[in-house]
Order: C-alpha cells, then structure tokens, then sequence
C-alpha cells in the first residue's frame, strides 16, 4: 500500500513462549512495547528511514513440453534496513541481544533474541495509518562508521540495524501482516496484542488512540 511518511517504529523483545518480555529489566520497558520516538529526555531522536524488502517470493516458471505451464511461488522473506536517527542506547542493546556485564557494559549474549516489530506509515489520502507488523525476528548491527568532526562541520552517525523477520504463529506462520487503520475491522489494541502478546502500551480499543502506559527503558 503507498504510503507517505514514517510516523512512529514500535519494538519489543519475546520471551521463549511467544510472549512480549514486560520485565523492566530484562524487556524494554514494564508495558512490553518500546516506541522509539522524538523525545530527547528518552535518548530517542527518531527514524529516518526504514526499508522493508523481500515483501514478496521471487517466482520461478516452470517450463515443460517447450511452454511454460506453471509458475512456482516461494515464501516471502522480509527484512528490514532501519535507520535511525538515534535509539535509546539500553534498548539498542537488548534487542541486539547483548548481555550487561557488571561494569555497565554489553556483550554478545550466547544465543540470538527474538523480537517483534512495528513499523507505522500513513496514507497520502486520508493520513490514517498503516502498519507493516512482524511478530517475530532478529536484530543485528554489522558496524560502526566512527569519524572526526573537522573544523567546520560535526560528523554524525545513525544507528543503523536490520531486521530478519521469521514465519509467525500469530500471522498463520507468514512473516508479516499488513494492517491499515481505515479498514472496516481495524482495531488497534487486537493488533498490538497480536504482535506483541502480553503488551499493556495500547489497551483502547480505537482507531489511533494509545493506551496510558508510557515506552521507557529502565
């Protein structure tokens, strides 16, 4: 669906049942869901992009008696380049799957963490939202581009992860789903629980309104 715009990236760490970790310690946050927004006083400044692609499998003809007679379709196989302008530092790191050592600093833990992600664009037309969910994969982060500041300009770096998303109960073992708030059958709060099992970020049952639960990282 075209969209215009990236208003908002919601993430949240799974525990081994499925469930959306609501530890403040271990999870990202006492209501499961993390949204990595603008508010500076969080160590958030937003996303630049996030590019999704492997939506869809690439099809394979199937040729025979010298004609093409049928077409096999694969899988999709969504991943996600997301950039971003800055991601609170703690929660970066859990969803990296990295472990806290006694020194205040992370390690790659032993095994891979599973999370789930949202990520929420809106229609050109009638601005109501879309969002483009993945109830279950993994982060990682390939590198780091450190450089100088020079005299005359201060040089930046964003945070930029990716995202392998993986077959998903909650979407009939497919990837993702698509969801757009204009639909007859939207219901916000149905499908953050459906993402992130257990979560308490939106409890309204309504089409935009957020629950009362607030997205920090302790």
């Amino acid at each position: 669906m075209a969209g215009i715009g990236l208003k908002m990236i919601y993430v949240g760490v799974k525990n081994s049942d499925g469930t959306v970790n609501i530890d403040e310690k271990e999870g990202l946050s006492k209501e499961g869901v993390y949204a990595v927004d603008t508010d500076k006083s969080k160590e958030n400044l937003g996303t630049k992009t996030a590019n999704i692609t492997g939506l869809s499998g690439t099809p394979t003809k199937i040729s025979g008696n010298n004609e093409v007679v049928d077409v096999s379709n694969p899988p999709s196989a969504p991943t996600v380049a997301w950039d971003a302008n800055l991601i609170n530092f703690e929660v970066k790191q859990k969803i990296l799957g990295r472990v806290a050592n006694e020194i205040g600093g992370y390690v790659d833990g032993d095994g891979s963490v599973e999370a789930g992600m949202i990520i929420e664009s809106q229609s050109p037309i009638t601005y109501k939202s879309i969002y483009y969910c993945f109830g279950r994969g993994t982060f990682t982060e390939t590198g780091q581009n450190v450089q100088t500041n020079t005299d005359t300009a201060e040089t930046r770096e964003d945070d930029n992860l990716s995202f392998v998303a993986l077959g998903y109960d909650g979407f009939n073992g497919k990837p993702f789903s698509v969801f757009y708030e204009g639909s007859p059958d939207f219901d916000k709060a149905k499908m953050f629980e459906k993402v992130f099992p257990g979560q308490t970020l939106i409890t309204d049952n309504s089409n935009g309104d957020t629950g009362t639960g607030s997205s920090t990282s302790k």
